[in-house]
């Protein structure tokens, strides 16, 4: 992330009441000490631009689906369930989405592992599924969720 840094560079010098003579031109004039104001009011326009450039490039969790009550058997792997289909257009070369699972137990052992399965379709299209495997000796059951990261605009 870039650096978001201001600092100020106009500084007031106050006029001393009848001792200066206040003009629109010249060195101390109206003209030159707006024009100052205005160069720095650009100057923070600016910093908040890139500001909103940086926050608008944090990435953020996207919830995809839930599912409850998946019971599996001891040292057996549960079927693929769907996660989605997304086109490979808008993303870089080579990189793929990321996912996050998220399970919940509700029963039995809690080591239960996943793995994210990716699949090339046609038209540039990826098919994204998970698979659980309970190596534990005895029925789990679990809740999930599947989160991934937000693409953004």
């Amino acid at each position: 992330m870039a650096d978001i840094v201001y600092n100020r560079n106009f500084t007031h010098a106050d006029w001393i009441d009848n001792e200066d003579v206040v003009q629109a031109e010249g060195e101390n004039g109206f003209n030159v000490r707006f024009k100052g104001l205005q160069d720095e009011l650009d100057k923070v326009s600016a910093t908040f631009a890139v500001a909103d450039s940086e926050v608008k490039k944090i990435q953020r969790l996207q919830f995809l689906q839930a599912v409850a009550g998946v019971n599996l058997p001891a040292a057996t792997a549960s079927p693929e369930f769907d996660v989605e289909i997304y086109s490979r257009d808008t993303l870089p070369p080579n990189v793929e989405k990321v996912y996050s699972v998220i399970l919940f137990p509700v029963a039995g052992p809690t080591n239960i592992q996943h793995t994210l399965l990716y699949r090339s379709l046609p038209a540039n299209k990826m098919k994204v599924t998970v698979q659980f495997f309970n190596p534990g000796a005895a029925q789990a059951s679990f809740n999930f969720r599947v989160l991934t990261l937000a693409t953004q605009a």
